[in-house]
């Protein structure tokens, strides 16, 4: 599933990764493994939070469209995809 949303990095993540300044604001999108085809706001929330963000506004999620990551435009978004299924979540920031 991919849950769009936006929140505030305060740089306290469970984990290290590529993450932005803490005390900034992005735009994010989340590619979180999930059983089953249906948006789980509550489990994708404390996802979110796992990677460090606060006052998270978080869109439905919907199921990731497998053919379009062989468009050359989304090449960029493969490897969120096979993150997620090998580290059960990715996240993709905005500035």
């Amino acid at each position: 599933m991919i849950y769009p949303g936006s929140a505030r990095f305060d740089g306290k993540a469970e984990f290290e990764w590529a993450s932005p300044a803490p005390g900034s604001t992005h735009r994010f999108l989340l590619f979180f493994a999930q059983d089953e085809s249906v948006s789980k706001l509550g489990l994708a929330l404390q996802e979110v939070a796992r990677y460090g963000f606060r006052d998270i506004e978080l869109g439905e999620g919907r199921p990731i469209d497998v053919e379009s990551l062989n468009d050359p435009a989304m090449a960029a978004f493969r490897k969120h995809y096979e993150g997620a299924f090998s580290e059960e979540s990715s996240l993709v920031w905005y500035p």
